[in-house]
């Protein structure tokens, strides 16, 4: 979409008022930055998240958790990470910094629908990554944690006029993209890849995330690119009603990134009973009872 330059000027005045990653920027992108290279010590990775008693917690616990079963329980960071693994410690710090945003301030309940949305489209990603052997689960899991990162910076930015678009939307089950391009001339993708940058993210986490409701058509060989991850998964964690009643499907396996992706409706079922489990045990991570 061709944005005239009054959308221009509007849109970097909302991502120059943004600030950080929460939960300390720092170790977030040291933590990404050892995670990400396999050659890195597990007693580095360790000495950074100790410096944050919020993320040492996180991990521990995910550890812990009945998917990475123990016969004792994991009593030190450096156990779980070598159970856990560099690119889920990776994920689970992104997750722990979204999270603080997505819960501060929040009287109406919209950041915290919003945040259980994009924590069930995550583990969606990742189950359907995982399924496929897509060699990037724990990335497609980032980027579908972030891929509405855009709608909580315009609740945050312009309360008002983006919670009117909110009520529209629940109204009529509408699609955000749509309203939000009709209102405001621009949309929640657009602001999320305009932050993001901004954050250095990875140009593909970017790519993804901007992409995820429009995947570009894909008929090389190679792995799928992850927006169409994104795609589905978006639509798939619709179906545990713990966002917004928006757009939806009936039948995620009818979806196009389902034909791309090779999964048939069996597939998807068996998928959907495996998310559901998965996001029990995530949410569970972060929302203590």
């Amino acid at each position: 979409m061709t944005q005239s330059s009054d959308t221009k000027v509007a849109l970097g005045n909302i991502i120059e008022t943004v600030g950080e990653l929460p939960a300390s920027p720092a170790i977030v992108s040291a933590v990404m930055g050892l995670t990400a290279d396999l050659d890195s010590r597990v007693e580095d990775i360790s000495k950074v998240l100790m410096s944050d008693q919020t993320l040492t917690a996180k991990v521990l616990k995910l550890s812990n958790s009945s998917f990475y079963g123990r016969p004792k329980n994991v009593a030190t960071l450096e156990e779980a990470i070598m159970i856990l693994g560099f690119f889920t410690v990776q994920s689970m710090v992104v997750a722990t910094s979204a999270h603080s945003m997505y819960t501060n301030d929040d009287q109406e309940g919209y950041k915290v629908k919003l945040w259980r949305h994009s924590l069930s489209a995550a583990v969606s990603a990742r189950q359907i990554a995982k399924s496929i052997r897509h060699p990037e689960a724990e990335q497609a899991f980032i980027a579908a944690l972030m891929h509405d990162i855009g709608k909580l910076v315009m609740l945050q930015k312009m309360p008002v006029r983006y919670k009117e678009i909110v009520v529209e939307v629940e109204a009529t089950r509408a699609s955000f993209l749509e309203i939000e391009t009709r209102e405001l001339g621009f949309n929640h993708c657009d602001v999320a890849a305009l932050l993001l940058e901004k954050w250095d993210f990875p140009p593909s986490l970017i790519d993804a995330i901007f992409a995820h409701h429009l995947p570009a058509p894909f008929n090389e060989d190679g792995p799928v690119p992850v927006a169409h991850i994104i795609h589905l998964a978006n639509f798939m964690a619709k179906t545990l009603d713990v966002g917004f009643r928006d757009a939806a499907v009936d039948n995620p396996a009818e979806l196009e990134s389902a034909r791309i992706l090779s999964l048939d409706e069996e597939k998807i079922n068996e998928l959907l009973a495996e998310i559901t489990e998965h996001y029990r045990t995530e949410i569970g991570i972060f929302e203590e009872s």
